[in-house]
């Protein structure tokens, strides 16, 4: 079935917009809407650890489906997919930086590929989805958050947040979700009325005689901080100066420490976990103390690993383990920041040979299985790093099928499930892998 829910057809939806801390509390609920079972969010959790648990689909050479976008309605990449127990949802046109570049969120029919219903973003598109309850979040490029129906496309509410609506993460009844210009605001997933709005440019900035800011990143969510990374430019002819990591109060959204680095790329999201907060900056991955649950000083720098590569990955985390894609794959110590295994990417040198065939950097945000690691679209042993299956680096002998070998990868990784691996490229491109039963 394939239906199209235009935003003309959203009349009636609630549309609201807010400004400073609207609400006394917005500490966690005790009865919250949760995110259904599936992968819910870019990261899986809140925190942005790329942890899957017992999840671990089927080895498999061969996709199930393959889904292309519309390049008419959507250009550019599609963000990393989210799946319930029968859709999957995925955003093309990343990333927008004019209207007239489109956008689009498809909801997909998870066992065959077809579309079941679309909906057609304004201003093109600001980021991923993410699903709690029965709705579908989902940013648009001119500054609207929606909650859609996960069955129809229905809308819920939409909130004007004042910017680009970059990826949510959802906890605990709320959404977290930061602007392009890193504004970051808490939204009632329920209502979409606004609990708090942090900003991080002040008057001179929005006046235009201060830093220019930029964020594409999804914010990672503990019990008690809301950690967001955020680009500054100083000079126009830059593309950015530094790289800012804001600890945000959760209740409040007042800042409780920030960090900065030297950096000429905007940072990826950052993750969270046993009191270390891992942000990757350029070619290399720095680990701060949360200033909860360390004896150091909030914010205070626990370890650098650099991996020499232009980009690096947001690490995944389990255990006492951080691990990082950039040409290489790396596990890491969490505590030392001292390499433990590295899976080294065969793949030539530069970004693709004159060919055509082989193509380097596979970083986008490893995912963590039972006993794998999910990186580009292939699998390594999570104790070793050896290959398993799939594709990791782009290999000339690798039996992988050629569908997405040319294309980059979402830099928010893959989706998994007990049944497949779903995997979507700069080029609109969305492809499950795994038990076509």
């Amino acid at each position: 079935m394939r239906r199209r829910t235009l935003l003309a057809a959203a009349s009636g939806a609630a549309l609201g917009g807010f400004a400073g801390c609207l609400s006394d509390s917005c500490s966690p609920r005790p009865d919250p809407t949760e995110p259904p079972d599936g992968w819910p969010m870019a990261g899986f959790d809140a925190a942005n650890t790329g942890r899957a648990g017992s999840i671990a689909p089927p080895s498999a050479s061969e996709p199930v489906w393959q889904f292309h976008t519309d390049d008419d309605d959507a250009r550019g990449a599609a963000s990393t997919p989210v799946v319930d127990d029968e859709r999957v949802f995925v955003v093309a046109g990343l990333p927008a930086r004019f209207a007239e570049d489109g956008g689009r969120l498809y909801a997909l029919e998870r066992a065959t590929g077809e579309v079941d219903w679309d909906y057609e973003l304004p201003g093109g598109a600001g980021g991923g989805p993410a699903l709690v309850g029965d709705a579908v979040l989902v940013g648009s490029g001119d500054g609207t958050l929606l909650a859609l129906e996960r069955a129809t496309g229905d809308v819920h509410w939409r909130t004007d947040l004042g910017g680009a609506v970059r990826t949510p993460a959802i906890a605990d009844g709320w959404c977290y979700v930061q602007t392009d210009t890193g504004r970051v605001s808490a939204v009632d997933v329920k209502t979409g009325e606004g609990c708090w709005d942090a900003r991080i440019a002040g008057a001179l900035d929005r006046l235009g005689f201060g830093s220019d800011y930029h964020a594409e990143g999804r914010p990672a969510v503990t019990e008690d901080t809301v950690y967001v990374t955020t680009g500054e430019r100083e000079d126009d002819e830059s593309s950015t100066d530094r790289a800012i990591v804001r600890a945000l109060e959760r209740e409040s959204g007042d800042e409780r420490w920030a960090k900065t680095f030297p950096s000429r790329r905007l940072p990826r999201s950052p993750a969270v976990f046993d009191g270390v907060v891992s942000v990757a900056v350029e070619d290399r991955v720095v680990a701060l103390a949360d200033g909860e649950t360390r004896t150091a000083e909030p914010g205070e720098k626990l370890w650098t690993f650099v991996t020499g590569y232009r980009e690096t990955s947001t690490p995944a985390i389990v255990g006492d383990t951080a691990y990082i894609s950039a040409k290489n794959v790396y596990a890491i110590d969490l505590e030392t920041g001292r390499e433990r295994w590295r899976h080294v990417n065969e793949a030539p040198a530069h970004q693709m040979i004159p060919s055509g065939g082989d193509r380097v950097g596979m970083t986008g945000h490893p995912i963590v299985g039972e006993d794998a690691v999910y990186v580009g679209a292939g699998a390594l042993e999570r104790e070793t790093g050896d290959r398993r299956w799939g594709e990791v680096g782009n290999r000339e002998d690798s039996d992988y099928f050629s569908g997405i070998a040319r294309d980059e990868l979402s830099p928010g990784g893959v989706a998994i499930t007990d049944d497949a691996l779903y995997v979507s490229t700069n080029h609109g491109i969305v492809t499950k892998v795994g038990d076509d039963a």
